[in-house]
């Protein structure tokens, strides 16, 4: 394996971030401004809204990126606490905006924030502050209680929304922390049967819902649910190797308008082709591959843990998103990080992704006997990183 220093670690992943946030801006605007020319608005809209948010975005990366990880473990309560009275509030009428039978939103002026997102942070930061220096605590149900309660309580909350997606997303990230910290699986087991069940009472309450999305998966062909992973199928393949040029995609115009959104990767294959949704694939492999090694060489456990978090969260959105796109999975929406439109997903990323280039520029270097990159002392052992 090829040797680098942790600063290089930490500006590769600075590097491929920006490349994926100005690839998503440009994106953005090919596909939106024909949504709005044909709703006779302003062709800039949607550009200047998600400039704002990438100004927005590049705040909070730097604002991370130069937090020491000890002010973010003392303050990791505090954070999960937010992330709680949000995601009540947004359940509350009047304050939560219900769109299609969900409620996801907070209006705030002319943008929507989505607590979600935060969650999406939040509750890994809180888990690995708790669980970190705790591993013989952990082994027995009454330490690993407290993790457990708090990932019911934000997991619960997502699914009320309902957002069953992002449920699963966090409560799947969620145990693998809890796994790598040295929670017993038979107290996970144990404490899952009532969680399940709950699933299993709301499913029931939404099973046309859910009966229809798996329809659409089966036989998509003439399918109104299946319509837009169709067409973003079409427009995939009708990119060829190198597509059909920036700005020139036709789905677009009158078969996919909400390209901006969750399906951005469909206007990838048909503008930029097969070699463009390569190249973008390849931004994220090198995202995860630069994430595993500031992980691996992380110079304690609770950096360890938030780091696999942070790692499993974004690379399993993607492949979610990528997995929709090109109708391997049920569909489902859920944004492409950096490159769907939106501002709590972009800022909420760039923050993950400030907290993981800190970890990578105090790693330990590789060279036997050098120093740590970092004036901060480790808070405990390293934990075991997940397979």
């Amino acid at each position: 394996m090829i040797r680098t220093r942790p600063q290089t670690t930490a500006r590769g992943l600075t590097f491929v971030v920006g490349v994926l946030v100005a690839l998503g801006v440009i994106l953005i605007y090919s596909s939106s401004s024909v949504l709005m020319l044909n709703k006779a608005q302003d062709p800039t809209r949607f550009l200047r809204k998600q400039l704002l948010f990438v100004v927005l975005a590049g705040s909070s990366f730097a604002l991370a990126r130069h937090t020491r990880l000890t002010t973010l473990r003392r303050h990791a309560w505090s954070l999960l606490g937010v992330t709680a009275l949000l995601l009540v509030a947004v359940l509350i009428p009047g304050i939560g905006r219900r769109v299609n039978g969900a409620s996801r939103w907070i209006p705030l002026g002319g943008f929507n924030m989505q607590p979600s997102e935060l969650a999406k942070l939040g509750l890994p930061l809180f888990l690995a502050a708790y669980c970190s220096g705790r591993r013989e605590a952990l082994g027995t149900l009454k330490g690993a209680l407290p993790a457990l309660g708090a990932i019911a309580g934000v997991v619960g909350l997502i699914a009320i929304e309902p957002d069953m997606g992002t449920a699963m997303l966090v409560g799947c990230v969620s145990v693998a922390i809890l796994l790598a910290a040295g929670v017993k699986l038979r107290h996970l087991l144990l404490c899952a049967v009532p969680g399940l069940m709950g699933l299993f009472v709301f499913a029931l309450t939404k099973l046309d819902y859910i009966w229809r999305r798996i329809h659409a998966f089966m036989d998509p062909a003439g399918n109104d649910v299946a319509y837009q992973t169709n067409q973003s199928v079409i427009a995939i393949g009708s990119g060829g190797l190198f597509g059909v040029g920036l700005g020139a995609s036709e789905q677009k115009r009158a078969f996919l308008p909400e390209l901006h959104t969750d399906f951005i990767f469909a206007l990838v294959g048909e503008e930029l082709g097969f070699c463009g949704g390569l190249f973008v694939i390849g931004c994220f492999a090198a995202l995860i591959v630069l994430g595993m090694r500031a992980v691996e060489r992380a110079h304690d456990q609770f950096s360890m843990l938030l780091g696999q978090g942070i790692l499993l969260v974004l690379g399993i959105q993607s492949l979610l998103n990528l997995a929709v796109a090109t109708q391997s999975i049920p569909p489902k929406g859920i944004a492409l990080p950096f490159l769907s439109y939106g501002g709590s997903s972009l800022i909420s990323c760039a923050a993950a992704m400030g907290i993981l280039v800190r970890i990578a520029a105090q790693g330990r270097p590789e060279a036997p006997g050098a120093e740590p990159a970092a004036s901060e002392a480790p808070d405990s052992a390293p934990a075991p990183a997940l397979a």
